[in-house]
């Protein structure tokens, strides 16, 4: 959904909400983006209205509460904006002096609304995964490409041969034709599904691999083809999206990685020695 579907969305039911809840709908449309950092109680009294309208508004609207229907407004409104435009639409909402306060808080709020246990069991399994599995491929296009770099970087250290995609086109291919049974394949994907990582999963699963998704949302077509999917949302500023999150995701993969695996340090412990050996400390 972008924004335009969004606006449709609230078009629809206008006719039938009371006169209070249309200052809502109005503050809404003319102003998209201050919304996405504003509380229920905040949006209350920048509509002249009570915090209840505003619950009531969001569940006139078919959302639970109003913390689902920012999140779908927040995503409607990414979708609809180009990079250049996240970082304006992020930089007015916080003064230079609270950019980082506000990303720490935002953050802060992501990880309070995760369930802890539930990513820790998916992160365990996803690390039993790859132990027990051969090579590794990983995928991660553009901004993705931060925690993707950091995840093969790391595995390679630990002795698990792993190949970093970074590019698409034709030199895509290059690499999925090396696919063997028992591979496993590890996709970032953020905002939208992504065509060639949807062609690698196809082909690892195809092949008898295995595929690891990290998302922010359940990505219908990925996830089929997902042995395991590590959901987790992102913070940012406005419009914009940090990868600071992901990066933390697969930091914590890695460490279940190390864990479980004996050859992770020694491996590292034969690099340092090596590196030693010819007078590389």
């Amino acid at each position: 959904m972008d924004v335009d579907e969004y606006k449709k969305k609230i078009q629809k039911v206008y006719s039938k909400l009371t006169k209070s809840q249309r200052r809502i709908a109005e503050f809404i449309i003319d102003n998209p983006s201050k919304i996405t950092l504003m509380s229920a109680d905040q949006l209350a009294k920048a509509s002249g209205v009570g915090e209840a309208t505003v619950i009531r508004f969001a569940r006139a609207l078919g959302y639970r509460g109003y913390s689902d229907m920012k999140e779908e407004f927040q995503r409607a409104l990414v979708n609809n904006l180009t990079s250049s435009k996240k970082v304006e639409e992020g930089l007015k909402t916080v003064s230079p002096e609270s950019v980082l306060e506000e990303l720490v808080k935002t953050h802060q709020a992501v990880f309070q609304s995760m369930n802890i246990s539930e990513i820790t069991k998916r992160l365990k399994n996803a690390a039993k995964i790859i132990s027990e599995g051969n090579d590794v491929y990983v995928f991660g296009e553009g901004a993705a490409l931060v925690p993707a770099l950091e995840l093969s970087f790391w595995l390679n250290r630990f002795g698990k041969k792993t190949w970093l995609f970074n590019t698409t086109g034709r030199s895509f291919f290059e690499n999925i034709v090396n696919i063997r049974e028992n591979d496993v394949s590890i996709g970032f994907a953020y905002r939208r599904t992504n065509f060639e990582l949807r062609i690698l999963f196809s082909e690892t699963h195809k092949r008898g691999g295995k595929n690891i998704l990290f998302t922010d949302k359940p990505l219908s077509q990925l996830s089929e083809l997902a042995d395991e999917i590590i959901v987790t949302d992102r913070g940012g500023i406005g419009s914009y999206r940090s990868m600071a999150i992901p990066v933390i995701m697969s930091d914590a993969l890695l460490f279940e990685f190390a864990a479980i695996n004996g050859a992770s340090l020694e491996n590292l412990r034969n690099l340092e020695k090596i590196r030693k050996e010819y007078g590389f400390e």
